[in-house]
């Protein structure tokens, strides 16, 4: 896949319950997209196909409140 972006992707499968805390850099924003299941962003609930643009934010905590898989893109 060619993508004409300065951007970082990645996707993680989580089990209920697991958490992962992702730095975002200073001058980069993100995009997160729920693939499955539930997840809990800096707070905030995120079902199977909803996403969030975040900006403005030094790092992200993204936790599964049920077993979730999701994709992340660190973006410039």
């Amino acid at each position: 896949m060619t993508i004409h972006q300065d951007v970082n992707v990645y996707d993680a499968l989580l089990a209920s319950g697991e958490e992962i805390l992702y730095r975002i850099v200073e001058n980069r924003y993100a995009w997160i997209q729920v693939i499955k299941g539930t997840v809990n962003l800096n707070g905030v609930s995120l079902r199977m196909g909803g996403g969030a643009a975040i900006s403005e934010e030094a790092s992200l905590t993204i936790e599964a409140s049920e077993d979730a898989e999701i994709m992340l893109f660190d973006l410039a």
